[in-house]
């Protein structure tokens, strides 16, 4: 019993309303507390004087009166009280809180204090990076044109000079669609021995080729042959639903992707005409050119020009070898045997075993993640349990 309550139930222990136990624990307490001691005289005096006083007679009316002014006191001091004593006074109840709440509310808390600002710093890093990556690309796009701005002017006066020569400079030619036709297969076929053979004799029947080819086993010795095909475009759909029939086995996968190169081969046309038309006249000054100077600064154009224009053509050509020849690539495969590999029952305990171990992880994480939480709701604990039995 703490001291507080002690001295609240002095009087009782004069009064005798105490039970015995709580007689007991007052009459030690009283043995060791001095302030106790000089409580309890005073208690004992005033009583004792009390006691002396002759009992009188209450005047009528004498409570009633008592209790009218009590009740006008008490209205009068609350009219005194502001509304910020009245709001500061509310806060000033005690309010009891089971620890386990207080915990669950600080661990919440701190979640959300500590994901919350991850995951919009990291949403704001995206976005930053996609605006990033819009803002270069778009630099870069000026930057191109910027940069062929003086190129298109030289274009342009070159034009001018031509057309003065009577030299025609751009065809008016309308380019047809240029496509690059491209496609993936994956076969699974039990007779893979001679399907080099089959390759061979079907591609050299529709004009083409094999540019690459290659075999290997796997694990279970399951054989795996891959090949690259070289074929005219006009027998492309013609081969693809050949080796897609039952014919060579059962297909697995199949992918078909073309890319539309029509823009970038009319502007490489352009640009060789343009480059072209730029080299005879430069040839043409060089023919009237006097000075050394002169001749040196011509033959540099010239062979600034001369490597753009071979850098071109280099690039025509190969899009004319991708366009009229288009690509296939297959992969056979030999259906994986059934004796092969490890028998399903140890397969399962691995995968199980696996997954296992996969869990523990995962608990691992959980709990390290979860250990400075539990650490904060056991000090919050002990600080509760420290002040409840102060």
């Amino acid at each position: 019993m703490k001291h507080e309550e002690i001295k609240d139930l002095l009087p009782l222990y004069i009064d005798n309303g105490l039970t015995e136990k709580e007689a007991e624990i007052i009459k030690n307490h009283l043995l060791q507390c001095p302030e106790c001691q000089k409580e309890l005289e005073e208690y004992q005096e005033n009583y004792s004087f009390l006691a002396s006083l002759e009992k009188e007679e209450v005047p009528s009316g004498f409570s009633e009166s008592i209790l009218r002014k009590v009740s006008e006191d008490m209205k009068d001091e609350n009219k005194d009280i502001s509304l910020l004593a009245r709001f500061k006074k509310f806060f000033k109840i005690p309010v009891k809180i089971p620890a386990g709440v207080i915990g669950l509310a600080a661990v919440v808390l701190l979640i959300i204090i500590t994901g919350l600002p991850g995951t919009l710093l990291k949403d704001n890093s995206l976005n930053n990076d996609f605006l990033k990556s819009n803002e270069i690309q778009f630099l870069g796009y000026e930057q191109q044109k910027s940069a062929a701005a003086p190129e298109e002017t030289r274009m342009k006066s070159m034009s001018m000079d031509s057309a003065a020569g009577q030299t025609p400079l751009l065809n008016t030619v309308e380019f047809e669609q240029k496509l690059i036709k491209r496609a993936n297969l994956v076969i699974e076929t039990s007779n893979i021995d001679n399907i080099d053979t089959d390759i061979t004799n079907l591609i050299e029947s529709y004009n083409g080729y094999i540019s690459n080819s290659r075999n290997w086993l796997n694990n279970n010795k399951q054989k795996f042959f891959w090949f690259e095909l070289r074929l005219p475009v006009d027998n492309f759909s013609q081969i693809l639903e050949v080796l897609s029939a039952k014919e060579y086995g059962q297909l697995i996968s199949r992918n078909i992707n073309t890319q539309d190169v029509t823009e970038e081969y009319l502007d490489i046309n352009i640009r060789l005409e343009n480059l072209l038309a730029q080299e005879e006249r430069y040839r043409q000054l060089l023919d009237r050119a006097a000075e050394v100077e002169e001749i040196l600064e011509i033959e540099k154009e010239l062979n600034r020009v001369r490597t753009e224009i071979e850098r071109l053509q280099g690039r025509k050509n190969y899009l004319d070898n991708q366009i009229s020849y288009s690509t296939i690539t297959v992969e056979f495969r030999q259906p994986e045997p059934i004796s092969s590999g490890t028998p399903g029952i140890i397969k399962a305990f691995r995968n199980a075993l696996t997954k296992m171990v996969d869990h523990i992880y995962r608990i691992i994480v959980l709990v390290g993640t979860l250990i400075p939480y539990l650490v904060l709701i056991m000090i919050v604990y002990l600080i509760y349990r420290y002040r409840k039995n102060r």
